[in-house]
């Protein structure tokens, strides 16, 4: 059994995509390709308590929020009003599209766990020996440990429904308790509750008969929490602990500014259901499956089109006769990073990029059919597509489009026309000369991206042209775009007919 574990304290974010589901699965696989039986198991953590933390408050409307601290995630509101509860709206986002980025995984919340049989066994069990608990737990709480007389188990205050109600005594599946924070006394039914945290996390990988869990970075401290529930397992429960694989953070940026963490509670990150929206699943495991665990991953969503690019080199790899360098690795991973079988030969590809631009002038209606016929008019398509690259390529028509619009608004581009009075008056006889000058190499080039690329870099690189580069550039958006800003100038010109562009700047230095 691999196991991961995380708690719906908020933002399900693609970080937990990382060691709890990349990692999990690919163990998983591999056992069962050496014909072991494996399975692979995530435990949600939703019976703890919601802590009201500023991320969290700030879900709700004005200071709507704070009459919910002490509950647990369970019973807490769903603040759109659109699920039943916390947990159902937070998960949503993740468990409702887990199925793109792991087969067959089994899922058990903590709610359901403390239903089990035998999850309420082991809560007997240790609340049976209080001292012996006390002393261990109370090793790895220096600063506040648990007086004489604690018993490890929170239960549920049916009177003001709040979790962490103090037991007072145990019987059978029922806890009396007397609450600290409302002042109430009273029994409720152990499913309700909950064991401290270290001694659940251990009883979980008792009952569930964990064999390895990938955990974060935050609990491998040597002497932290994973060490202290490896001995309340060992120790306390008598089973083995299970392996544990440590693994690094995942950073979110924005437009190449680290902006921390990602992270639940504090709702940094975004939702794996918002990145299927703009890339294939098999693109993000492949991050997770090239870099080491050990290495900090940031992800940034203004440039999925470099993740895609990435991503295609490797599938290039895959498929060469020779590689050299960490080529095999990035080969080993794409293949790692599929779902289902790869294809028997190279695939076409279209890079994200021209996706990207494709997508914004072409017609709604029959925008694929569109979108190949320019791509063989201008070289980019020279081969008949299987339905598999067909219906590639019509995805990455739409997550390039909408990732333009969501993410990178200043890629977006709109054709000019025509020349208009305005753009004409911004030219002047130097601006002219260097779109000639440009003319007369672009009619000459093939028109392909590198191409494209050399015949800008020849004029620009040695100082040919009567203007600087950078108003060369603000000249070749001004006659194609009407701005003086654009995308990356070769990439872009790749996918527009190579006749129209041609037209435009004699028409723009005439």
């Amino acid at each position: 059994m691999v196991n991961g574990g995380l708690s719906v304290s908020g933002l399900q974010h693609v970080g937990r995509l990382r060691g709890e589901i990349t990692l999990s699965q690919l163990l998983v696989r591999s056992f069962r390709e050496e014909g072991r039986k494996a399975t692979q198991s995530l435990v949600l953590y939703t019976q703890d308590e919601w802590k009201s933390k500023e991320g969290q408050l700030s879900q709700f409307p004005g200071d709507e929020g704070k009459k919910y601290v002490g509950r647990r995630l369970i019973d807490v509101p769903d603040p759109k009003g659109c699920h039943k509860n916390w947990v159902d709206h937070y998960w949503t986002d993740f468990g409702g599209v887990l199925d793109r980025f792991t087969p067959d995984i089994r899922i058990v919340t903590t709610t359901e766990a403390y239903k089990n049989p035998a999850m309420q066994a082991v809560v007997r069990d240790l609340v049976s020996r209080p001292g012996e608990v006390r002393v261990l737990v109370n090793k790895y709480r220096e600063r506040h440990p648990y007086p004489k007389g604690w018993l490890p188990f929170e239960a549920f205050c049916e009177a003001c429904g709040k979790i962490g109600a103090k037991t007072v005594a145990l019987r059978g599946d029922t806890a009396e308790y007397e609450c600290p924070k409302c002042g109430g006394k009273g029994t409720s039914s152990v499913e309700k509750g909950k064991l401290n945290w270290r001694l659940e996390w251990a009883a979980l990988w008792k009952v569930y008969q964990v064999d390895i869990e990938p955990f974060g970075k935050d609990h491998a401290t040597p002497g932290g929490s994973r060490d202290s529930c490896k001995e309340v397992c060992e120790t306390l429960l008598r089973t083995r602990a299970p392996m544990g694989i440590p693994y690094e953070w995942v950073g979110q940026a924005d437009h190449g500014k680290d902006l921390g963490d990602m992270g639940s509670s504090v709702f940094i990150g975004f939702s794996p259901r918002q990145w299927i929206e703009i890339g294939d699943p098999e693109v993000l495991r492949y991050v997770y499956c090239f870099n080491p665990v050990q290495r900090r991953v940031l992800l940034d969503l203004t440039r999925v089109d470099g993740m895609h690019d990435t991503y295609d080199r490797a599938e290039q790899l895959h498929f060469a006769d020779e590689r050299e360098g960490d080529e095999d690795d990035q080969a080993r991973s794409y293949a790692l990073a599929q779902l289902t079988p790869a294809p028997e030969e190279a695939p076409f590809q279209l890079s994200y990029r021209h996706a990207s631009f494709l997508a914004q002038i072409s017609p709604e209606e029959d925008r694929l059919d569109w979108c190949l016929r320019r791509m063989r008019d201008t070289g980019l398509l020279d081969q008949d597509l299987t339905d598999w690259e067909r219906a590639r390529v019509a995805r990455r028509l739409g997550q390039s489009r909408l990732w333009v619009e969501k993410y990178v608004p200043e890629n977006k581009v709109v054709l000019l026309e025509s020349l208009t009075p305005e753009v004409e008056k911004a030219l002047d006889d130097n601006d002219r000369a260097a779109l000639r000058a440009y003319l007369d190499r672009a009619a000459k080039a093939e028109w392909t991206e590198e191409s494209i690329k050399d015949s800008m870099v020849s004029l620009t690189k040695v100082g040919k042209l009567p203007v600087d580069t950078s108003r060369f550039f603000r000249d070749l958006y001004l006659v194609l775009l009407g701005k003086e800003r654009g995308p990356r100038a070769a990439p872009f010109l790749a996918v527009l007919e190579k006749d129209w562009v041609l037209r435009r700047l004699r028409e723009a230095t005439d």
